[in-house]
């Protein structure tokens, strides 16, 4: 075998170049940016699904009260300020012969953001959605279609925080604002 010192050699390749593998590693860089921009967008409509969930349970219950006792719970919304967690019992304890547990009023998105504290322990025990208060009268709730029964008091989802109205109607307070007929 003769070789021809004036002719290129060709010799095979056995690995990448330099620029192939830089070009693998931007193109898969680009891939995972957006893959992690999908799972959080994924995972912030899950969550406002599960508040949106949660306040058609507390309306359930709600309205199943009223409908029972004939008035709206009288719990004091003052307790909110001086004793969160007297308040959080007290609505707790007032919708839980409707099915209603502690999960139900916590925000899985208000949840993760504090750490995801242990809601057994009762010294974590908080609701994530207020109740509008409303007098003893019979079906005085029913009487102020513009007024949410409950919202939620964290601003974790986009549009700000959720309100559900007399009718069952789920809406953020950005639409809420935007809606003439839910604002009067």
């Amino acid at each position: 075998m003769e070789v021809d010192f004036l002719k290129p050699q060709t010799r095979k390749a056995c690995g990448f170049t330099l620029l192939e593998l830089m070009f693998s590693i931007v193109i898969v860089g680009i891939l995972l940016t957006m893959i992690v921009a999908i799972t959080e967008s994924m995972r912030a409509r899950a969550e406002k699904a599960g508040c949106m969930a949660n306040l058609r349970g507390l309306y359930s219950g709600a309205a199943v009260y009223v409908m029972d006792q004939g008035h709206w719970p009288q719990i004091d919304p003052i307790l909110i300020q001086h004793d969160s967690k007297q308040y959080a019992k007290l609505w707790i304890s007032a919708l839980q012969p409707y099915g209603l547990s502690q999960k139900n009023w916590i925000c899985g998105a208000q949840q993760r953001s504090l750490g995801g504290p242990d809601l057994t322990d009762e010294k974590q025990m908080r609701v994530d959605y207020n109740a509008t208060p409303f007098d003893d009268r019979a079906n005085t709730a029913y009487l102020w279609p513009h007024q949410p029964w409950f919202v939620e008091h964290a601003s974790v989802h986009d549009g700000g925080p959720l309100l559900i109205y007399t009718t069952g109607q789920v809406v953020t307070l950005a639409e809420a604002l935007r809606t003439p007929s839910l604002s009067r």
